[in-house]
């Protein structure tokens, strides 16, 4: 247990891996935030939500969980200033979740065949648990509270007028005729939005934010739980035992074989990513839910739209894990250095095309590690 996650596995590497980690947070907490214009917090919640969950577990598996402590607190405490109370409670309740299931896993060296369905159903827990705080504080009406959130800021932004307008030019929002021939008018060092076009742009804003909710939340559940779960397993027990290897490979003395890279610590029986897939009859079923939730998540049925929506993104997230290890074997294949191995991938995570490249992999077996089936016997 020791090995696995220590409180500090050097103070060296517990240093820089608070300091890493925290930093990025720390930031919020200094003076002119006006830097982060035009929205601080919007830029905080990513953080929180895209980010430290990975970053908190890789730096417990390479540093030690005391390094995460500090990164953790940091997360916490730049959200108590920036939201307050209840974005702390929302903060502690997502991380904490996370975190406490990573620690679980690890400390108890649960094998990753298990581990793995563990992670994912505690990312999906912790957006849940969430969600259900977030109505709770806005009384049933989040959607609705998101879209006013959004209005009431742009509405006293400096440059609230000007992001109003390039929404309209885009399309995204709408503007009643008569007001559309006047909507501008110039002012001393520019030009600024009538009033009337003003609050019909607002009222235009609070819908669209309202309506991209729903099928945004959702998704993001779901596809977000399962990308960011397989994340927060592979990449600490992956980078975990690389600085393991690396640590006892310059500690061990020189023998005949050369020095010894036993570490210690256990990488759960994880296969190697670039041999990942999926066994072929379970390909057939979830590519049927890709297909099902596409052809739903347009329904006109409010049950069925969600329905799609989940099963899309459950899907597309299961194929784009599969893309991503399918383009770590290409990219083994070819020598590429460890580094692009895993930054390549981080970049593409935000398109379609690792899950086009999960897909063309699970149905046309190119890496080979699926047995074709074998023939019928003619009677």
């Amino acid at each position: 247990m020791k090995d696995q996650l220590p409180l500090i596995r050097s103070v060296k590497s517990c240093i820089v891996g608070a300091v890493l980690t925290a930093f990025p947070f720390l930031f919020f907490l200094l003076p002119g935030q006006e830097l982060l214009a035009p929205a601080p917090v919007m830029y905080a919640v990513l953080l929180v939500l895209y980010v430290a969950p990975a970053a908190l577990c890789v730096t417990a598996a390479v540093c030690g969980t005391a390094a995460m402590a500090a990164g953790l607190a940091a997360a916490l405490g730049a959200m108590a200033v920036l939201t307050g109370s209840q974005g702390l409670l929302v903060t502690a309740v997502y991380l904490g979740v996370i975190v406490g299931a990573f620690l679980a896993v690890m400390l108890l060296r649960v094998p990753f065949r298990r581990g793995l369905p563990v992670m994912i159903a505690a990312h999906l827990a912790a957006f849940s648990l969430v969600y259900v705080l977030l109505q709770r504080m806005t009384g049933g009406e989040l959607y609705a509270a998101a879209g006013s959130a959004a209005a009431a800021y742009l509405e006293k932004a400096d440059i609230g007028d000007m992001m109003l307008y390039q929404l309209y030019s885009m399309r995204l929002i709408d503007l009643k005729g008569e007001l559309a021939e006047n909507a501008l008018r110039q002012v001393a060092g520019g030009y600024e939005l009538s009033s009337a076009a003003r609050q019909d742009m607002l009222l235009s804003l609070r819908e669209l934010v309202s309506s991209a909710l729903q099928s945004f939340v959702p998704q993001t559940m779901v596809n977000h739980g399962i990308l960011s779960g397989v994340g927060c397993l592979l990449l600490p027990v992956r980078f975990g035992q690389i600085a393991a290897e690396r640590r006892a490979y310059l500690a061990s003395p020189e023998t005949e074989e050369g020095p010894s890279r036993e570490s210690g610590f256990s990488d759960l029986d994880m296969p190697p990513f670039s041999l990942w897939h999926l066994p072929r009859g379970f390909g057939w079923q979830v590519g049927a839910a890709l297909i099902a939730g596409y052809l739903f998540r347009g329904s006109g049925t409010p049950v069925l739209r969600t329905a799609g929506i989940i099963l899309y993104a459950a899907a597309s997230a299961v194929f784009t894990v599969q893309g991503a290890a399918a383009m770590n074997f290409f990219q083994k294949s070819r020598g590429t250095r460890r580094g692009w191995r895993v930054a390549v991938p981080l970049l593409l995570m935000g398109t379609s095309l690792l899950m086009f490249l999960g897909i063309f992999d699970q149905f046309s077996n190119f890496r080979g590690l699926r047995k074709p089936p074998e023939p019928k016997e003619e009677i």
